[in-house]
């Protein structure tokens, strides 16, 4: 069975409960507070993972990256690829007691272009959909402007909220009278970057979390949330340091758990007009030039940030998707690390003076992500540019990044559905709001030839014919350098006594997979 018409034959029926829940409450100490408890804000991970715990979606992931029954048991494609049928789960409530019905998906999709100010949205998912309507209670029929076999991939991103949630702001969410999901857990309180209260959902309808209530701190120093776990003080972290990986498997009562990741972290450069905020109008936009690119990244020695900084977690990277995702190009190599040839570029480029410029990245949202970007300010500087290195704290990161506010920035997208596609459409695809692309493309590369790839991989419904154009375009923007990859990450827990953390493929740090042994 092929990669795509596995997807579509997934009908299998999700036991309604698993178990009985343990009566026992946990607290949490995680790295980033979301910056909106709006489900719909921001595709950034950390919203995303407190909105997967409270939200469901017609589509879930499995642990192997394929599709499975979510709020929907079933799906099918019309002959001529355009008309979606959808067979809706029966029985499921919203934390308020009503009914989810097929109006609540409806409407779940004609508000998320109405939700204002979002510094990553969601509009680029619902792109492809011409209508959707709830022809019954249980059955969604979505129409698609063109064939779409990407819409699943799509739709496993999107959190269906309840239409009782009428024209509430995001604000609304924060205080919780609009938070009415179907997820596992609700919202109980939430005080913005301190910490969230969630208790399980008795009438969830699929397997139950293993703890009736959760306290989530968010703790941005990593040095305090490692002496939190110590001290008993949080019973799971995550974003462990590195460099206290080793110290903590030494102490009986602790855990660790370190997996690898797909997410990879990158600098993005400002290529969207002749100058750019952070240069001195005199010198242009320096990055405008591929030469310029490709010698600020043969600059970086990704090897030393792996082993030095990151104390061999993760790998460096040369694109989205790490060997094993759909869409990996295995022909991709991997970039040098030679400053001689970058300063030659440069000088070649009408650069070779070098120039004064402010390098951005957030503070505490990636692992050891400040000493990162210093140690690439250095290694930048070794060419003869005149660098100054500010973090900013993430929750107003994201949105000063989207306003390009920033000219070379470090930043991160991880690969949370099983192939690359996402990542290259919403962070390298041309800026397009009608089409849904580049959401995240907060620098503004553009090029003819790799959008053209990646329209073929939304034509496409055979594997084969996707994975040839995803390559393709990988191929297209790593030759162009559009964004310079640094590593992909390495994800670290840790967690106290009796008490087990199973990661997921997204990478995230999922409450609901916290298990009482």
């Amino acid at each position: 069975m092929t990669h795509f018409s596995r997807f579509l034959g997934a009908t299998a029926v999700i036991a309604l409960m698993a178990g009985t829940a343990g009566a026992q409450s946990i607290t949490a100490g995680l790295a980033a507070a979301p910056s909106s408890m709006d489900p719909h804000f921001a595709t950034t991970g950390q919203n995303q993972q407190v909105a997967a715990v409270l939200y469901d979606r017609l589509i879930h992931i499995d642990d192997d990256g394929n599709f499975a029954p979510g709020l929907a048991t079933e799906w099918d494609v019309s002959e001529d690829r355009l008309t979606w049928t959808f067979t809706l789960r029966e029985g499921v409530t919203f934390h308020d007691g009503s009914p989810f019905t097929a109006a609540d998906a409806v409407f779940t999709f004609d508000r998320i272009p109405q939700v204002p100010n979002s510094p990553a949205p969601f509009t680029q998912r619902l792109a492809a959909i011409e209508s959707a309507e709830a022809v019954d209670d249980y059955t969604l029929v979505i129409t698609t402007t063109d064939p779409a076999p990407g819409l699943p991939t799509d739709l496993s991103t999107i959190y269906i909220v309840s239409q009782n949630v009428g024209d509430a702001a995001s604000a609304d969410f924060d205080r919780g009278t609009a938070a009415i999901g179907t997820g596992p857990y609700r919202q109980v309180s939430y005080s913005p970057g301190e910490n969230l209260v969630l208790e399980r959902n008795p009438d969830y309808w699929g397997d139950a979390p293993d703890f009736d209530d959760v306290n989530i701190r968010f703790l941005e120093n990593s040095a305090s949330r490692v002496a939190s776990l110590q001290a008993g003080e949080v019973d799971f972290i995550d974003s462990v340091p590195p460099n206290d990986l080793d110290r903590l498997r030494e102490i009986a009562d602790l855990t660790v758990i370190a997996e690898p990741s797909a997410r990879m972290v990158y600098m993005g450069l400002d290529q969207l007009e002749e100058t750019t905020v952070m240069i001195d109008p005199s010198v242009g936009n320096p990055f405008q030039d591929q030469r310029v690119r490709e010698a600020l990244s043969l600059a970086i020695n990704r090897e030393a940030i792996v082993d030095r900084i990151q104390f061999q977690s993760g790998a460096p990277a040369n694109q989205f998707a790490p060997e094993g995702i759909f869409g990996h190009n295995p022909d991709i190599p991997q970039p040098e690390y030679d400053p001689e040839r970058a300063r030659a570029l440069l000088e070649e480029a009408g650069y070779g003076d070098g120039w004064a410029m402010m390098i951005h990245g957030p503070a505490g949202r990636y692992v050891n992500d400040t000493d990162v970007l210093l140690a690439v300010g250095q290694m930048w500087s070794q060419l003869g540019l005149d660098i100054n290195v500010e973090n900013v704290p993430a929750n107003v990161y994201f949105g000063q990044a989207t306003d390009r506010e920033f000219s070379a920035f470090m930043v991160a997208f991880g690969i949370t559905t099983g192939e690359s596609s996402l990542a290259l459409r919403n962070v390298l695809g041309t800026a397009d709001e009608d089409r849904g692309w580049g959401s995240n493309n907060r620098f503004n590369y553009s090029s003819e030839a790799f959008d053209a790839a990646l329209e073929r991989v939304f034509d496409a419904f055979e594997d084969e014919d996707r994975e040839a154009a995803l390559q393709e375009a990988a191929a297209i923007a790593a030759e162009d350098v559009a964004v310079i990859p640094l590593y992909w990450e390495g994800n670290n827990w840790a967690v106290r006594g009796e008490i087990d953390f199973i990661p997921s493929l997204d990478g995230r740090s999922l409450v609901t997979n916290l298990r009482q042994r």
